[in-house]
């Protein structure tokens, strides 16, 4: 019995992705082939999710989500036609099916010249982490975690007016299957906790952030040192408490590791994305094997350090990641290409196709993405700078299509003769990426990576920013 007559209100085998539903969505995936298409794709995908936030000492809010659905993509040419649904019955995959291909001209059966030759072998990344979401924090366990977190915080000094910490955990299931073949699952584990307070004394206030995560690490709360990001947090809140404002002006700065490697991914990392190609935003779009950055900087994208926020079995496509070299010695060297963009830029897919969830199409997005380290210490840095500004802590900011951008300084301090003077408050770093890459002189051997999530065309999703402590030769620092 084909798809087309089966009862149309019955389901798909969902309960379970594997190879038992090759013969359906091999038939799935024919049809659209009949109608002309070039290549069809199915994203299957279930997700079992929970957020909570404590403030002060209460769980102020918990939110569960569940989801189950599936996303079809038609190629023709350079074309193409997505469209989700929840509606994992026939009549609703078929509907979704006919729906996409409606929008490329295409009618199942009218180019029977289009021929099918079947999936490949099934691939199973996901069947030794089939118990990865039983093994997770309950939610009694994770609301403790929590109380405890903003507990520990408000021991440790009274001048913190707000005290906050967050927990989301995110499982996912997927499965993907096109007619070139690709037919793989896998399933997602992602884990974050954020922790913030905002310190007041008298007219003076200061807040500060910090973000912990990790993939594929069912432990991963349960190992959370409290106490150690407590007295972290707090140290840093008290030290701006009475900071003064720093002085704006044009100055060589030293951007800490970790987080500090988000302006090189907002900034920079999103025109390396061939997105950003079709779009024609890329100011780095003829550079490849051109120098875009100072020889000390070199970068890559992967999707391979393990636990790592952004790390991934396979991408949203069904393709294995990969360590991408961005820029070598301050060369640029590869973009990040999804299907579309291969397709429509003729660079290779580097295993970056990722997407929210099955109601966005793939698009080329950052996995774990930093500079690579250098051979000086983070002190050599600093002793290289008469006057200028250490950027130990980044807050938030935003970045042009372009890659110009701004971002606040949560936590600076003054250089003076080579070494940390007083801390400073106010500061906000503003730059374009062309201007700034090539300023980027030093790079010291302290890299280190910071969970985040990046949104773009295709959702959120999760990722990693990094770098060593490096130094910009000069940047324009706005202040008072």
């Amino acid at each position: 019995m084909t798809l087309l007559q089966t009862k149309q209100g019955e389901n798909l085998l969902f309960h379970t992705f594997d190879d038992t539903l090759r013969t359906q969505i091999e038939e799935l995936l024919a049809l659209g082939k009949s109608a002309g298409a070039d290549l069809v794709e199915i994203f299957l995908e279930k997700s079992d999710n929970i957020s909570l936030l404590a403030e002060q000492d209460d769980i102020s809010n918990v939110s569960p989500s569940f989801g189950v659905g599936a996303g079809i993509r038609v190629f023709l040419g350079k074309k193409d036609g997505f469209v989700s649904t929840n509606d994992l019955s026939i009549a609703g995959l078929l509907f979704a099916l006919n729906q996409a291909l409606d929008m490329l001209g295409l009618v199942i059966g009218s180019n029977k010249n289009h021929k099918f030759d079947g999936l490949a072998n099934f691939k199973d990344f996901g069947s030794k982490k089939n118990d990865w979401l039983d093994h997770s924090p309950d939610l009694d366990e994770s609301t403790t975690k929590l109380l405890d977190a903003t507990r520990s915080l408000g021991n440790k000094n009274k001048n913190l007016q707000v005290r906050r910490a967050s927990y989301s955990r995110n499982w996912q299931e997927v499965l993907v299957a096109a007619t070139d073949g690709v037919f793989a699952r896998d399933i997602r584990l992602h884990q974050t906790v954020g922790i913030n307070v905002i310190a007041q004394k008298d007219k003076n206030r200061s807040t500060s952030a910090r973000r912990y995560g990790s993939s594929g690490n069912p432990d991963d709360l349960r190992n959370w040192d409290i106490e150690k990001s407590s007295v972290e947090l707090n140290e840093s809140a008290q030290k701006m408490l009475f900071a003064e404002f720093v002085e704006a002006g044009q100055m060589p700065v030293v951007l800490a590791n970790k987080f500090g490697g988000v302006i090189f991914h907002e900034a920079c990392g999103h025109l390396l994305e061939t997105t950003q190609l079709e779009r024609g935003t890329s100011p780095f779009h003829d550079s490849i094997n051109k120098q875009i950055a100072h020889r000390a900087v070199s970068a890559v994208d992967e999707g391979l350090s393990n636990h790592a926020f952004g790390s991934i079995s396979m991408d949203d496509e069904g393709m294995e990641p990969q360590n991408t070299l961005l820029i070598e010695n301050g060369i640029l060297k590869k973009f990040l290409s999804d299907r579309a963009g291969s397709l429509r830029t003729g660079h290779p897919r580097t295993g970056s196709g990722r997407r929210q969830n099955f109601s966005f199409a793939a698009a080329s997005r950052m996995r774990n993405t930093y500079i690579k380290q250098g051979k000086f210490s983070p002190e050599e840095l600093i002793k290289s700078i008469d006057n200028g500004l250490y950027c130990k802590s980044m807050g938030g900011g935003s970045v042009g299509p372009t890659g110009q951008f701004n971002f606040s300084v949560e936590e600076g301090y003054l250089i003076k003769n080579g070494k940390l003077d007083k801390p400073v408050k106010g500061a906000t770093l503003i730059g374009e990426a062309k201007e700034i890459l090539p300023r980027i002189s030093m790079c010291a051997n302290d890299l280190d990576l910071a969970a985040g999530f990046c949104g773009s065309v295709s959702g959120s999703v999760n990722v990693t920013v990094g770098q060593p402590h490096i130094k910009v030769d000069s940047i324009t620092v706005g202040g008072r």
